[in-house]
């Protein structure tokens, strides 16, 4: 596992990888903190990796983790899900329930197909949602995500973005979040919390 996140780290290194600051994790000392992101939103249809429609309030009533990515991510993507799965892992049976919604950035590459085969070796843990690029850009906006196609030479591109993960609890409001490069203590901590709230609520 070391060895992994060591040759991940070196990669990031070498491949330039931009990461867009995270202008939600700053606004957890806010006055309006995290609580109007998402909204509006959940009525948005989406499809996902089985080309079945889905709109993110048919994820309420549990908690969960939502990110926004791309699986051609070299590394700051495939981190941050491998990791939040690790951390959810970590838990134990209390996270059994919880789920990582994948919104790709990347529509024009991140097919169904694409993101189905992608994500297979997490145990149905990730459910990977693609959808037109002006919906996903309407999506990022609610959510304070920042994202941009880079050309990277040869007719490839890449897409710099904001890196972190929102914990949203069962009504569908943004609690939490956790950030690109967060220990797995500070992300079990983060996550046990969510979890616990949703316990004292049922």
């Amino acid at each position: 596992m070391r060895l992994m996140l060591i040759l991940l780290s070196a990669l990031l290194v070498a491949t330039k990888v931009v990461v867009v600051p995270a202008r939600a994790e700053d606004a957890r000392n806010a006055d309006k903190g995290l609580k109007d992101l998402g909204r509006g939103v959940g009525q948005i249809e989406l499809k996902d990796v089985d080309g079945r429609t889905v709109r993110l309030k048919d994820f309420g009533g549990k908690p969960h983790v939502l990110f926004f990515g791309f699986t051609r991510c070299p590394v700051v993507c495939p981190v941050t899900v491998w990791e939040l799965d690790a951390a959810l892992e970590a838990i134990g049976k209390d996270a059994k329930d919880i789920g990582i919604v994948f919104i790709t950035l990347d529509p024009a590459r991140d097919t169904p197909a694409v993101m189905k085969n992608y994500f297979s070796g997490f145990k149905g843990r990730v459910t990977a949602l693609t959808a037109p690029l002006p919906v996903i850009t309407r999506l990022t906006k609610a959510y304070d995500v920042r994202f941009e196609r880079v050309d990277t030479g040869k007719g490839d591109y890449s897409i710099d973005h904001t890196a972190h993960a929102f914990l949203v609890n069962a009504d569908g409001g943004v609690v939490d979040t956790v950030a690109f490069g967060a220990s797995r203590e500070l992300s079990v901590t983060r996550l046990k919390s969510l979890i616990e709230a949703h316990k004292r609520r049922n």
